[in-house]
C-alpha cells in the first residue's frame, strides 16, 4: 500500500503504459473514436489485443489463446470498470471485473479480473507511427524477476532515424547508479499498426502515434516503457501542480492510486483499498506518501523520491506531455537486499 514502506514493491509488472481513464478524455477538444484498438503485454511475456467500442470490450491473450468479452463503464473514482460477460480463460469467470485507465488513441492499462496479484496488462494504441526524420525516447525498465541492481539496467534512452515505416538507431541502457550499462543497435518496422523488431530479436513492440514507447523482451525477460523525449526540460514545478491517477505493484499486488498536488512543489499519493476500494472510493489505512522532484539530468528524465514513514526511496522517471497531459513512468530500485524493484505509473487527470 502507499501508506506503508514501499521498499519491497514487486517487479511482477508486464510491459506497458499508464494512461488517463476514458472519463477524463484525451486532449481538450479532441474527438474520441468509437472503436479503439490496443496491443499490450503482461508479465511474464503474454501478448494481448484489446478493442473498446461503445460500452463494450473484447480481448485476446495471443500467447495463451484465451478470449474475453464484456461491458465497460466509468466509476466515480475515474477508473474504468471492465465486467466480464464471457471468457475462455479457466482462471476467470463471467461477472468478475477488471479495472482500467484509458487515454483514447494513446494507451490502455488494465488491472486484471480476479486476484490482486495478477500482473497488470499494459498496451499502446495501434495506428500510425511517430513521424521522423528522427525520434527519441526516454524509458524505464519493467524488470524481470530476479533483477540485479549491480548488473541490469534501470532506465535508458533510444534514438532513431526514420525512413518511411522503418526506424533504425541505438538504445542506451543505464544502471540505477547512472552508469552506462550498454549501448546497442535497435531497428523496428511498422506492420499493421504494430512494430516488428529486427534488433534486439524476440521483442514485441509498439510506438503509438502520440509517442508512447512499449517493448516486451519475451517471457520472463521484462521490458521497458517510455515516452517521446521532449525537446527541452520539463517544468517540474508545473508537473507537481497537477493531479494524477495510476497504478503500482505492492508486494506483487496491483493497486489503483490517486495523486494530488500538495501546493508546495510536491505531490501526495494515496492508494485505494485492495479489492473493491476503487469502486467505493475507500482508501487504504494510512496517510500516503510524498513525491518530491529532485533533479532533471536530461530533458524528460528526472530523479524523484517517495518519502514514507520509513524514509525516502529514490526513483528515476520518464516524463512527457502527451496530447496535453503529463505521463510519468517511474522505476524504483530496492533499498533492502532481497527486495524487488518496482514501477510507478501515473497520468494527469
Amino acid at each position: 500500500m502507499l501508506t506503508k514502506k514501499i521498499t519491497g514493491l514487486a517487479a511482477c509488472l508486464g510491459l506497458g503504459v499508464l494512461i488517463c481513464v476514458s472519463g477524463c478524455g484525451g486532449a481538450a477538444g479532441a474527438s474520441v473514436p468509437s472503436t479503439r484498438a490496443y496491443m499490450g503485454t503482461q508479465a511474464p511475456g503474454d501478448v494481448w489485443d484489446w478493442n473498446i467500442s461503445n460500452g463494450t470490450f473484447t480481448a485476446t491473450n495471443e500467447t495463451k489463446g484465451y478470449t474475453y468479452a464484456g461491458t465497460e463503464s466509468v466509476l466515480t473514482t475515474g477508473f474504468m470498470k471492465l465486467e466480464l460477460t464471457s471468457t475462455t480463460d479457466p482462471g476467470a469467470s463471467a461477472g468478475q471485473s477488471a479495472y482500467a485507465l484509458e487515454f483514447p488513441g494513446t494507451a490502455l492499462l488494465i488491472k486484471p479480473a480476479g486476484d490482486d496479484a495478477n500482473p497488470p496488462i499494459m498496451a499502446g494504441a495501434l495506428g500510425s507511427n511517430p513521424p521522423g526524420p528522427t525520434v527519441n525516447f526516454n524509458f524505464v525498465s519493467v524488470p524481470k524477476l530476479g533483477w540485479d541492481a549491480v548488473t541490469e539496467p534501470a532506465y535508458g534512452t533510444a534514438s532513431f532515424s526514420v525512413s518511411g515505416n522503418d526506424y533504425t538507431g541505438t538504445i542506451s541502457k543505464y544502471l540505477i547508479n547512472d552508469t552506462l550499462q550498454s549501448t546497442g543497435p535497435g531497428s523496428f518496422t511498422m506492420v499493421g499498426g504494430r512494430m516488428t523488431v529486427g534488433e534486439p530479436a524476440g521483442v514485441t513492440a509498439a510506438m503509438t502515434p502520440t509517442g508512447v514507447f512499449v517493448l516486451d523482451f519475451g517471457p520472463g525477460a521484462g521490458g521497458v516503457i517510455g515516452v517521446k523525449q521532449p525537446a527541452s526540460n520539463i517544468d517540474l514545478a508545473d508537473v507537481a501542480s497537477k493531479g494524477f491517477k495510476g497504478f503500482l505493484v505492492n508486494q506483487g499486488k496491483t493497486q489503483c492510486v490517486t495523486v494530488i498536488s500538495n501546493g508546495d512543489g510536491t505531490l501526495h499519493g494515496t492508494g485505494y483499498a485492495l479489492g473493491g476500494g476503487v469502486e467505493t472510493g475507500e482508501s487504504d489505512a494510512g496517510g500516503g506518501v510524498t513525491i518530491t522532484f529532485n533533479s532533471q539530468p536530461a530533458p524528460g528524465l528526472a530523479k524523484i523520491s517517495l518519502v514514507t514513514s520509513g524514509g525516502p526511496e529514490n526513483l528515476v522517471v520518464s516524463i512527457a506531455q502527451v496530447n496535453g497531459k503529463y505521463m510519468l513512468f517511474a522505476f524504483g530500485s530496492p533499498v533492502n537486499p532481497g527486495d524487488n524493484p518496482y514501477n510507478v505509473l501515473l497520468v494527469q487527470n
